[in-house]
């Protein structure tokens, strides 16, 4: 089959035989407890995205977009959680260089995954500052707080998360990355996710009680007012990525119908086209990062394609679920589960609504400014 073919054969090249393992897996891979996190984790999945100089696999950004959608057509909580580990990594490495060089060592050394606390489910939370408490300590900070939903709760080595510097301390008056062991004490876990959709995410709370952070484990952003680049390349680099896992999402949906002969030969195609047109799209924008674009102007594109492909997405997985029939419909769960996956992009920040003014202000010539 031509469908996705380029996809899977980057994952193939990626992670040999990682493929053939998750169509192996089939719905299992969406159980809670399928292993499908750790199984990534050993395999080195989450070393992909990191430089080669750094101990990883330097897939490009445009690769990325390839490889979630490959992943999510298989395993969406995989392609989902993968991306937290894999937008947080590859953005420190382009955005700090020789900086983060020591921790993304570590973390391709020990194939670590990292999970990231950001804003998530927080209405009216900035995207960087997730309502975490910092206080000074000898040779490095306190942090407290609550991150849920937090995927890779079990599966992550490290949690990251961002967090202004109180006064006193080494960076004061700077945002800092924190890089918080995953045993660290004071770092506990407790139950959150009860949807059945995307639960192999493992997005439980995370809950930090005086967590003691070396500055060691601090890397500097700067004043944000002052050094905006880093932050646009954090969010080019999620929305990217995110969106990319979901039409690889419903592009998994999609396929069942050329599998099974569902419909006709037209029926398929107009099902297919909205995510393939969105996929190309994706993918002009992320060979803009490769060229080393990082501005506003690709910022506000990108969200742009975002959106649009929250579209898309629903026109064709509402057109993959009828086409599919009523019978899978009343006989299991699996393309009903598949269809309330594939939406959840809308949940993530910044959303559509919460960007609607804000883009138009842009588009007719102001700032882009995100809530």
């Amino acid at each position: 089959m031509n469908l996705l073919r380029a996809e899977r054969a980057l994952l193939e090249r990626a992670l040999p035989g990682f493929d053939d393992r998750l169509a192996e897996w089939g719905a299992a891979v969406e159980d809670a407890d399928s292993g499908v996190l750790e199984a990534f984790r050993a395999a080195g999945g989450g070393n992909l995205l990191i430089p080669e100089a750094m101990g990883g696999a330097g897939l490009s950004c445009r690769d990325g977009v390839l490889l979630q959608r490959a992943v999510g057509s298989r395993a969406p909580s995989l392609a989902v959680a993968s991306t937290m580990h894999h937008y947080k990594v590859a953005w420190l490495a382009d955005a700090l260089g020789a900086e983060a060089a020591p921790v993304l060592r570590d973390i391709t050394a020990r194939r670590h995954l990292v999970a990231s606390c950001g804003a998530e489910g927080q209405v009216g939370r900035n995207l960087f500052t997730p309502g975490i408490e910092v206080s000074t300590a000898p040779g490095g900070l306190f942090v407290s707080g609550t991150k849920r939903p937090c995927s890779l709760a079990r599966s992550m080595g490290l949690l990251s998360l961002s967090a202004t510097a109180p006064a006193g301390s080494l960076y004061e008056g700077r945002l800092l990355i924190l890089m918080i062991p995953a045993d660290a004490l004071g770092v506990h876990r407790q139950p959150f996710w009860r949807n059945p959709v995307l639960r192999a995410t493992e997005s439980d709370a995370v809950i930090l009680e005086e967590v003691f952070v070396p500055d060691a484990m601090a890397i500097s952003l700067g004043d944000p007012a002052l050094t905006p680049e880093p932050f646009t390349s954090n969010l080019l680099w999620f929305q990217i990525l995110i969106t990319a896992s979901y039409l690889g999402i419903a592009t998994g949906l999609v396929e069942q119908l050329f599998a099974e002969k569902r419909g006709t030969a037209g029926d398929r195609a107009a099902a297919l086209a909205p995510l393939e047109s969105q996929c190309a799209a994706l993918e002009s924008l992320a060979r803009a990062v490769d060229d080393g674009h990082r501005d506003e102007h690709l910022l506000g594109r990108t969200l742009l394609v975002r959106y649009t492909a929250q579209r898309a997405i629903a026109e064709a997985t509402d057109r993959a679920l009828e086409l599919g029939g009523g019978i899978p419909f009343v006989t299991g769960t699996r393309n009903v589960d598949l269809l309330a996956a594939s939406r959840a992009l809308a949940f993530h920040p910044p959303s559509e609504i919460s960007m609607r003014e804000r883009l138009d202000s842009w588009l007719a010539g102001g700032p882009l400014t995100l809530a």
